[in-house]
């Protein structure tokens, strides 16, 4: 998708529609032929908060509604080789000597993973790969390498399932969070890449306990937060998106149903509008932060 990098500004004459509007709306979605409770459960959560409301947002994509989601397209991707560790409860001991940073650990029933953010602090291997071990220095300044890991646990080990590396960051850390964003349970890995604007985000991955991205999601310069019913709104700054209008954010609204990450509803939000529900690029109340 190409992005455009026009600026806009907030328009005016919107309105919160009802909250009977809203229901009607989305009794009358469908997923696979039948009503999803998850849906309108989701949609009275995003209504009552005030998130909904705004002209359809016009993707080229008349069946998004429904679409099934993927982590296809995200940059946390297997590594080249393989790499493991002795098994530890202290996700602290799987970042790497000569590199500082944050870790969380998710257990699911699909398995536990640790996901850390570390940075270079010292000399270290320079292609990225993890070594077997250490204790974190301290923080590192700018120019530096960052890696973005994730271990999954096999038995006695933990095993590299996927990385992320910039060569020499010279802006924020990613960040990261475990949280039952789906709230069925499963607590998930929410990593964000950071933007050159404290507070918003350019990538969403959700990591699953075996080690896959789940959903990923392209953030521009924008943000996502999960409702009380759980899901994920997502709000991606129109002036980013091929054709996208400049005085309006894209607000996607994200469930999980039928065993698979969908769009529930997509549609274009005053600015305004968008930025009263902004509270960082990554927002839930229940969500664990890296520490």
């Amino acid at each position: 998708m190409a992005h455009s990098c026009s600026r806009g500004y907030p328009s005016a004459g919107w309105s919160r529609p009802s909250l009977g509007s809203i229901g009607r709306r989305y009794h009358r979605l469908t997923l696979k032929g039948h009503l999803s409770t998850a849906v309108l459960r989701v949609a009275l959560a995003v209504a009552a908060s005030g998130l909904s409301g705004g002209s359809h947002g016009p993707t080229g994509q008349p069946g998004v509604v429904g679409l099934v989601l993927s982590g296809a397209g995200a940059s946390l991707v297997p590594p080249s080789g393989p790499s493991s560790k002795a098994y530890t409860p202290q996700c602290e001991r799987l970042i790497d000597p000569g590199f500082a940073g944050k870790c969380v650990v998710a257990a699911s029933a699909f398995g536990t993973v640790a996901g850390i953010v570390e940075q270079e602090t010292a000399t270290a291997p320079s292609n990225g790969a993890p070594s077997n071990g250490g204790d974190p220095g301290s923080v590192g300044t700018t120019g530096v390498q960052e890696r973005d890991l994730v271990w999954r646990r096999d038995a006695d080990r933990w095993v590299l399932a996927l990385r992320r590396v910039f060569t020499a960051n010279t802006g924020l850390p990613s960040l990261l969070w475990a949280d039952d964003v789906a709230r069925d349970g499963d607590v998930d890995l929410v990593f964000v890449t950071p933007t050159d604007r404290a507070g918003f985000g350019h990538e969403l991955d959700l990591v699953a306990g075996n080690g896959q991205v789940t959903l990923y999601r392209y953030l521009g310069q924008g943000f996502a937060e999960v409702p009380a019913a759980g899901g994920v709104v997502a709000y991606v700054p129109g002036w980013t998106e091929q054709n996208g209008p400049s005085s309006a954010y894209d607000q996607v609204l994200i469930g999980y149903s039928g065993s698979s990450w969908r769009v529930f509803s997509e549609q274009y939000v005053p600015i305004a509008a968008a930025l009263d529900q902004h509270k960082g690029a990554f927002w839930d109340s229940r969500a664990v932060p890296a520490s």
